[in-house]
């Protein structure tokens, strides 16, 4: 039975596959519903050009009724598109519940101030100064593909498995050995095809 609530915020031109990791294997392998929400509730295109009906409206979402804000990369961001989802992410913290960005979408939490004090990663740092002027967190920046602290996690556009292994071990999905262990799954599996693709060259 599905108890606890994963919101995945969807937009046009939204890097799909940044979040598919994560959605797909809480919704196989945890009690989490997966829920999508756009703006104004109406169909949203992805970057891959999938149509997605989202379930809800930004409005219609209640922080304090969900466990996880899961927001991924996109233009949209670096574009200063989307601010009111602030809002949102203010929401959520201040209800002690948990936001989850890559990518893209800590151009919007920089830009607000909520990375200004804790440990916390991107594409690079000097991605985020560019980016996100009002940015101050220069001093708690960390050179890693995903950093989690207390109910902020970051993650930088190329560590999708990162970021769900982060979110795995902050809501003990499985057993952090089985976490891993499916982590290097993935993880060897590129590693050999990049190596078979090398060889074929």
């Amino acid at each position: 039975m599905k108890k606890r609530i994963c919101y995945l915020f969807v937009f046009n031109g939204y890097a799909d596959w940044e979040a598919a990791y994560t959605v797909a294997h809480l919704n196989k392998y945890s009690d989490f519903m997966i829920r999508t929400f756009s703006i104004d509730g109406q169909t949203i295109t992805s970057m891959g050009d999938i149509r997605i009906e989202p379930d809800h409206s930004l409005e219609e979402v209640d922080p304090k009724k969900v466990d996880l804000l899961l927001l991924p990369g996109g233009e949209a961001w670096e574009n200063e598109e989307h601010q009111e989802i602030a809002l949102l992410v203010e929401a959520f913290l201040h209800a002690n519940k948990t936001v989850a960005a890559i990518c893209g979408a800590t151009v919007l939490l920089g830009n607000h101030g909520f990375l200004d004090h804790v440990p916390h990663t991107s594409n690079d740092l000097a991605y985020l100064k560019d980016l996100a002027p009002d940015y101050r967190g220069d001093a708690h920046y960390v050179q890693e593909p995903c950093v989690s602290s207390d109910n902020l996690i970051t993650a930088n556009g190329a560590a999708a498995l990162e970021l769900m292994v982060a979110i795995f071990k902050k809501f003990n999905v499985m057993e952090d050995s089985v976490t891993d262990a499916v982590y290097d799954l993935f993880r060897s599996a590129g590693m050999e095809n990049r190596m078979f693709a090398e060889t074929e060259a």
